[in-house]
């Protein structure tokens, strides 16, 4: 994005698009926020950031504390620590909870992330790792569900792995998968 804005191009959409297209493939690919963040990505996503933000918060049957809080977390201002360093009520952004799992672990306290409401929400919080994956499970679950529900009975799709969640290591333990062809098969055909 910042290329962008050096160059003059973040004026025309088209213009701004191919150049955060090319300082991506200059950073590594998909792994790698479009557009500079993650949460820049989802806002500036046509039909879906701002215009789905603005109806969540605009829509009144929706509790006013989410959001709030929702509100909070766009503009930046969640109590986190590193907010409260920035207006100076904390002395240290670190995130508080990374510090008490490492301590416990008896793992240095050095390096520690800052504390933002976007560490704090990922699973790359020590100290939220088991809730934000049990949420993701969670979520996971309820759509695998849902699909699963809707399917109509005439479809030749199969669930299998509505029990648990598996990878390609685990599904191929199994007989019926061994039966259509092998692991090494497989991955040499991928």
């Amino acid at each position: 994005m910042v290329t962008a804005l050096q160059h003059g191009t973040w004026i025309e959409e088209e213009g701004f698009k191919n150049t955060c297209i090319k300082e991506n493939k200059k950073r590594g690919g998909i792994h790698q926020p479009f557009y500079g963040t993650w949460v820049a990505d989802s806002m500036l996503r046509q039909d879906a950031g701002r215009f789905m933000l603005g109806k969540y918060l605009s829509d009144k049957k929706i509790p006013w504390q989410r959001r709030r809080r929702l509100g909070m977390a766009v503009a930046g201002n969640t109590p986190t620590a590193s907010f409260l360093t920035k207006i100076g009520k904390m002395q240290s952004a670190e995130c508080r909870l990374c510090r008490i799992v490492r301590e416990a672990r008896g793992e240095s306290t050095e390096d520690l992330a800052a504390e933002t409401h976007g560490h704090i929400s990922s699973a790359g919080c020590a100290g939220m790792e088991t809730t934000v994956t049990a949420a993701h499970h969670s979520i996971w679950r309820h759509l695998y569900d849902s699909m699963h529900a809707a399917q109509k009975p005439k479809s030749k799709l199969e669930f299998v792995t509505l029990d648990k969640e598996s990878n390609m290591s685990t599904l191929w333990r199994r007989e019926e998968f061994l039966r259509i062809c092998s692991k090494e098969d497989l991955a040499e055909k991928a």
